[in-house]
């Protein structure tokens, strides 16, 4: 009874994955569909979007050709500033991790400190500092 239960939760999260594959891929009547992602980073955005395309049109055995591409910021304040700022907390967040698992009790317990200062920057930073809009057909 127990291995019935984990195979029917199994394939129950299974089907509930393959959705999430291509969940903002919005199908479009004229066959150009399209995907569009806000987020704190380009590349991450840009490569979800290409993924979440080709995920899309592989459910038809299908390619993406993609009509249109549009990365931009779109977020508040400067964008060099943004950069810089996203750069730093993910250098303190890296570098107090390190601090935390290799040192002594004095530097993990201000690795631990580095780590909760750069995850509140990262948090403070702007989430929707980039708008990445894909257009794509299934060829």
């Amino acid at each position: 009874m127990k291995l019935l239960n984990v195979l029917i939760w199994g394939a129950f999260a299974l089907s509930l994955a393959s959705c999430a594959h291509h969940r903002d891929v919005r199908a479009g009547a004229d066959g150009v569909h399209r995907v569009v992602l806000r987020g704190p980073d380009r590349a991450p955005l840009e490569e979800s979007a290409i993924s979440q395309a080709n995920h899309y049109c592989d459910q038809f055995k299908k390619s993406p050709g993609f009509v249109s591409e549009d990365s931009k910021y779109t977020g508040k304040g400067d964008e060099e500033n943004h950069k810089m700022v996203r750069g730093a907390t993910k250098a303190v967040t890296a570098g107090g991790g390190m601090m935390s698992v290799f040192g002594g009790q004095n530097e993990r317990n201000a690795g631990n400190v580095a780590v909760g200062a750069g995850v509140m920057g990262g948090i403070m930073t702007d989430q929707e500092a980039y708008t990445v809009d894909m257009r794509f057909k299934c060829l």
